[in-house]
């Protein structure tokens, strides 16, 4: 009879270890993946595809969107976890009237190589080889350029500013303030998880299972790192994912000129659809005002 506390114990250790586990699977498989099912022809827009390797010799797969009428000006997209260039394009195909527009997948989304997504830190590689493969072959392209990134792409593109700068604004999504923070608000929504132990093993999982601590990828701590250039942040009023608290943080480390605007009724990710032809006329005024 006495066996049986500690072979309790051990089952519900074991019971925890594997829900954390699964809980890392989630991060690194995202359970709502778009399918490509959206492409440049059903906007009735020219481009063309590319492809390029990422420094860990991954294939990540893009498209060169040229503006209705021949331009330097070019936006450079991220899309977010889950999602793919071409949910992007959705969004955003309205900007192809007036600027170059330059989308890619992320790892392991779309037509991208890649095993697992770790909402930002791996995707750093990919971010830099993106810009490097239009720096090398569309140099034309990058004399005036803008970015663009939405939720985990707004994380992307906030480090990829700080590392490289060469932009000259930035329109940044409902980025999240931190990876830490951004795994325990998930599991808190999703599981109504506590911190300890399973938000706190898990992060130890992903941890030795990528090789590295993802937290020093957040976009809180490169924010700060950024050039001084025009940044408008969207943040979704009803956005419980990134909710406005986890964006201001992130918008109050960032250098000035910046702008926050908080859309009536967003959520995460919908922001467009909150409010419509006003969303659309925001940003164009944005890119055309500093691009």
């Amino acid at each position: 009879m006495t066996a049986w506390p500690a072979l309790l114990g051990a089952v519900l250790v074991l019971g925890v270890v594997a829900a954390c586990w699964w809980g890392s699977n989630v991060v690194f498989f995202p359970p709502r993946m778009l399918p490509m099912t959206v492409f440049p022809e059903q906007y009735s827009l020219r481009y063309e595809k590319v492809s390029f390797a990422s420094s860990d010799g991954l294939t990540l797969r893009g498209w060169l969107i040229p503006a209705a009428a021949a331009t330097d000006k070019t936006i450079f997209m991220c899309h977010g976890w889950g999602d793919n260039k071409g949910d992007l394009l959705s969004r955003f195909h309205f900007l192809a009237k007036r600027w170059n527009l330059f989308l890619f997948d992320s790892r392991h989304h779309g037509e991208s190589e890649g095993a697992l997504s770790t909402i930002g830190s791996l995707e750093a590689r990919d971010f830099d080889a993106a810009l490097a493969w239009l720096k090398a072959h569309r140099p034309a392209w990058t004399e005036r350029l803008g970015l663009l990134g939405l939720s985990m792409g707004a994380g992307m593109a906030i480090r990829g500013q700080a590392v490289h700068g060469g932009f000259r604004c930035a329109l940044l999504e409902s980025p999240f303030r931190s990876f830490n923070e951004v795994i325990r608000q998930f599991c808190s929504n999703a599981y109504h998880l506590p911190y300890y132990p399973f938000v706190w093993l898990t992060l130890v999982i992903i941890r030795l299972r990528i090789g590295f601590e993802s937290e020093p990828y957040s976009p809180v701590y490169h924010a700060p790192r950024m050039p001084p250039i025009p940044l408008l942040y969207v943040s979704g009023e009803h956005d419980r994912l990134m909710p406005l608290s986890e964006v201001r943080a992130v918008f109050d480390a960032s250098p000035e000129p910046k702008e926050l605007w908080v859309v009536p009724g967003g959520t995460h990710g919908k922001c467009h659809e909150a409010v419509g032809p006003e969303y659309e006329r925001r940003v164009v005024e944005f890119f055309a005002l500093h691009l």
